[in-house]
């Protein structure tokens, strides 16, 4: 597997984020009534450890959904957000963040935008994928890599992070999706998309 990847690669993965964004922004806008726009400012290519301090280190409080996938690639998709990005983006659509209203927002947010990304790597990399239920998750995020970690008895080598700026109603929040691919995940998707 190589140690870095090249720009085009990187381009091609933000290419599927960017996509999978405006697939996610289409749903949320007609599932919440507001108007949503979504865009991809970073998307990287790193190890584990590296993706961790990227998103802001183990420790950082996260409020996430988990989505599990299996067929030709097995990964994790895991959508997140901190509490002071929760409590914006609550604060953008108007309503409370720590309501069963806001949570259920959230976890809803979080599970379009992680299938949106999931779908349209299946879509343009023709990869079978077999997605299952949400996991609603809150904890520090090195628990939640640990969890990832020894869910599986595959390796884990390179990982996809993805920052997403949610534009609300003119107005911006921000959450990240991590895209944890087992095995060669990563170079199997580039292949399929042609520049492996």
């Amino acid at each position: 597997m190589p140690e870095h990847y090249t720009d085009i690669q990187i381009d091609a993965l933000r290419e599927v984020a960017n996509t999978g964004s405006g697939h996610a922004a289409g749903d949320l806008s007609e599932m919440l009534g507001h108007s949503f726009e979504i865009s991809v400012p970073r998307a990287v290519v790193t190890d584990l450890t590296t993706a961790v301090d990227l998103l802001g280190g183990a420790e950082l409080d996260v409020q996430a959904v988990g989505i599990r996938v299996g067929g030709d690639v097995e990964a994790m998709l895991v959508a997140m957000f901190t509490p002071a990005q929760a409590a914006n983006l609550c604060m953008l659509l108007g309503i409370e963040f720590d309501s069963d209203m806001g949570r259920s927002v959230l976890q809803e947010v979080g599970n379009v935008l992680a299938c949106a990304y999931a779908n349209v790597l299946a879509e343009m990399s023709g990869i079978s994928w077999d997605v299952h239920p949400p996991d609603v998750l809150r904890d520090m995020l090195g628990s939640i890599v640990t969890s990832m970690v020894a869910s599986t008895s595959l390796d884990i080598t390179h990982v996809l992070v993805i920052d997403s700026t949610l534009s609300v109603n003119d107005a911006d929040a921000q959450m990240s999706v991590l895209f944890v691919p087992y095995d060669d995940g990563i170079d199997q998707l580039l292949q399929r998309l042609g520049v492996g």
